[in-house]
């Protein structure tokens, strides 16, 4: 089995979490090599499950044989919310959104890095629904950017009841791997 190219992950914030006295911790939260871990994870997953498990979109061709590149973006609820409701049409600050590279099969075989896409995350929600649901903020965001990386490699919940099963057992199986409990039991 081959290795897995070394990843890279883009992390930016909101100007406005940068200004809050607090910037300090949450900007550990987010660390570069914490994310780029978690991201290596989720592609071990479907290097060591190829036969049984498919990339649903067209970055599974080349997903093991380039850099793959992350960007997420942290952000404020205001603005999560405007995003949210442009993108989806939905009037609310949403945990995290996910938009998948949509480049051409052509354009990515000349690419020498593969965009996987851009994760949008509202920290605000994310330390809440951590309150709410009983567990550390570190443990919801590493669930929440799975959750978000499988997104963008074509899979979706939504679609009906079979994909929301797949996509969940994938995440519990990466989880485990990073030592985070099966967020849905």
């Amino acid at each position: 089995m081959s290795q897995v190219p070394m990843n890279q992950v883009i992390i930016s914030f909101a100007e406005g979490l940068i200004e809050l006295p607090t910037f300090g911790e949450l900007e550990a939260l987010y660390q570069q090599d914490k994310i780029v871990a978690i991201l290596q994870q989720v592609l071990q997953y479907f290097q060591t499950h190829q036969d049984t498990t498919e990339i649903p979109n067209q970055l599974g061709e080349f997903i093991f044989q380039k850099t793959v590149e992350l960007e997420i973006y942290v952000t404020e609820p205001v603005e999560a919310r405007a995003i949210n409701l442009e993108a989806r049409g939905k009037d609310y600050a949403t945990n995290i959104l996910s938009y998948a590279s949509e480049l051409p099969e052509a354009v990515l075989e000349l690419l020498p890095a593969l965009p996987l896409g851009e994760l949008v995350i509202c920290h605000a929600v994310v330390v809440s629904q951590a309150t709410e649901q009983g567990k550390t903020v570190e443990q919801h965001l590493t669930h929440l950017l799975v959750h978000g990386m499988l997104h963008l490699l074509g899979f979706d919940h939504e679609l009906g009841q079979a994909e929301q099963d797949e996509m969940e057992a994938i995440e519990i199986a990466v989880l485990d791997k990073l030592s985070v409990a099966n967020p849905y039991e």
